[in-house]
């Protein structure tokens, strides 16, 4: 794994858990949960794709998607996502 991806994996591994001990808090409202529940699903989602060596390519296209982009969003599945938030990005 190179140090980008370490860095991102254990950022990841860091979200996943405060994810899951905010969804088991009984404080967590059950409007909340399935929103969490999604969010730890695409964290997951990451992970896997760095422990199988495909993190960063486009689920759709198959290009690879900027590295700068998924430090800052590690859950970005496409090339359409990426063009969104460089959007949203430019605009700020």
């Amino acid at each position: 794994m190179d140090p980008n991806t370490n860095e991102i994996y254990s950022d990841l591994r860091k979200t996943k858990d405060e994810l899951l001990q905010r969804m088991n808090s009984s404080s967590c409202s059950s409007l909340v949960k399935p929103y969490i529940e999604e969010d730890l699903k695409d964290v997951e989602t990451a992970m896997k794709k760095i422990e199988k060596g495909t993190f960063g390519t486009c689920e759709i296209s198959g290009e690879l998607m900027p590295m700068e982009l998924l430090k800052i969003i590690p859950t970005l599945k496409s090339m359409d996502d990426c063009k969104t938030v460089s959007y949203v990005i430019s605009q700020h």
